[in-house]
């Protein structure tokens, strides 16, 4: 039995392990407790003998030496901030946001359960010596220098050898939660003329007074194996431009998105394609694209290239992100969930889908692409007050 209990030990540690090539979040596991793992916790006066130079750059200042491509940082700069993300409901994957009184920042540390380790309000101190400053469509992050299996979509890679990490980030003080900044669509729309630098990503924000979009976004790979990338378009479909597409949960579970494509035709009118290169509905099939694929294109589906798209969805589903529209004032706000967080399958408030009610959101503020979007760190019976 004990050596039964050990293989099995072993077996979930590999699992968990596991580096996932995919864009999209791959399942969280979390195991019990929330207190974080006993571990030194650094007093500001022991940095002194980790190279401190004594002076934290604040966070809004270390925003100011970004330049676009990423800028590989050669000097003793260290921040400070405290813990306002936590992966235990799934829907934050292998990053670490953390703020101080200037603005916050996506740190990229490529673990999972980080909350085992980081405390909601509890300080971090980096020393950004020798990583690298970025964007992913504009939001700021801390990485490591993009290697050479990273697309120029990326400007930093993940921080994910233990050794480095122990290197660069070091846990601090625990703290209270930080308390969500309020934002009104001024600072949203100032935020968002700021660019990169704008105050407010990665911060903890509530916005009060939305009302549904009744508008979704979500970009679904029929083969997730094959190549997704935006040179890629035969394997792209985007659920985008109005309506809901049938859905009314926070993100879709694998299941869920089964469920969808093999009981209604809500999706029967999805294109295949990217941008202005389009091939047809999902209810095609890569073989009717054969004029317009190469050869080598159309090989690649292998057996499925007589199937419909819809059929090929199927046999490859995985869960997949959501974004939900909502507006203030006039402004749109996207609210983007991963099909693996826990909340993935709870539906939005009725007085939300029917357009009775309105809501205050708590989460992550980011900006993706000159638009502001919500990370919701809790499940939305928190993060999301309807009235």
């Amino acid at each position: 039995m004990k050596k039964l209990f050990i293989a099995l030990s072993v077996a979930i540690v590999a699992l968990s392990s596991c580096k996932s090539l995919k864009e999209e979040w791959d399942p969280v596991f979390t195991f019990g407790a929330n207190e974080p793992a006993a571990a030194k916790l650094y007093a500001e006066s022991d940095l002194k003998d980790l190279g401190f130079p004594g002076t934290f750059t604040t966070i809004r200042d270390l925003k100011s030496m970004y330049k676009p491509g990423g800028v590989a940082i050669r000097s003793n700069v260290w921040i400070k901030g405290q813990v306002i993300s936590s992966d235990v409901n799934g829907n934050v994957y292998r990053e670490l946001y953390i703020q101080d009184e200037t603005g916050g920042i996506d740190v990229k540390i490529g673990k999972s359960s980080l909350y085992s380790e980081f405390r909601l309000g509890q300080w971090v101190y980096v020393n950004c010596n020798n990583l690298t400053l970025g964007a992913y469509n504009g939001m700021p992050q801390l990485g490591l220098e993009a290697d050479s299996t990273t697309t120029n979509e990326y400007e930093t890679s993940y921080i994910d050898v233990q050794a480095i990490i122990d290197e660069h980030v070091f846990r601090g003080a625990y703290a209270d939660p930080v308390a969500p900044v309020v934002a009104d669509e001024s600072m949203i729309k100032a935020a968002i003329s700021a660019g990169y630098t704008g105050e407010l990503w990665g911060k903890l924000v509530t916005i009060k007074g939305f009302k549904y979009g009744k508008e979704i976004f979500a970009l679904i790979y029929p083969n997730p194996n094959m190549p997704h990338k935006s040179g890629n378009p035969e394997n792209r479909v985007f659920l985008s431009d109005s309506g809901t597409w049938g859905i009314d949960t926070w993100a879709l579970s694998k299941n869920t998105y089964i469920d969808i494509l093999q009981n209604s035709n809500a999706w029967d009118s999805a294109q295949v394609g990217s941008g202005s290169t389009r091939y047809g509905t999902i209810l095609s099939s890569p073989y009717d694209f054969r004029d317009k694929l190469s050869e080598k294109v159309l090989t690649s589906f292998g057996a499925d290239a007589s199937m419909p798209y819809k059929q090929i969805m199927i046999k490859y589903a995985t869960a997949n992100y959501v974004s939900h529209y909502f507006k203030v004032g006039k402004t749109d706000v996207q609210v983007r969930t991963s099909g693996y967080a826990r909340f993935a399958d709870q539906k939005l408030d009725s007085r939300l889908l029917d357009g009775s009610g309105t809501c205050d959101i708590t989460g992550i503020l980011s900006i993706y692409n000159d638009a502001a979007q919500f990370t919701l760190v809790d499940d939305p019976s928190i993060s999301v007050k309807v009235y």
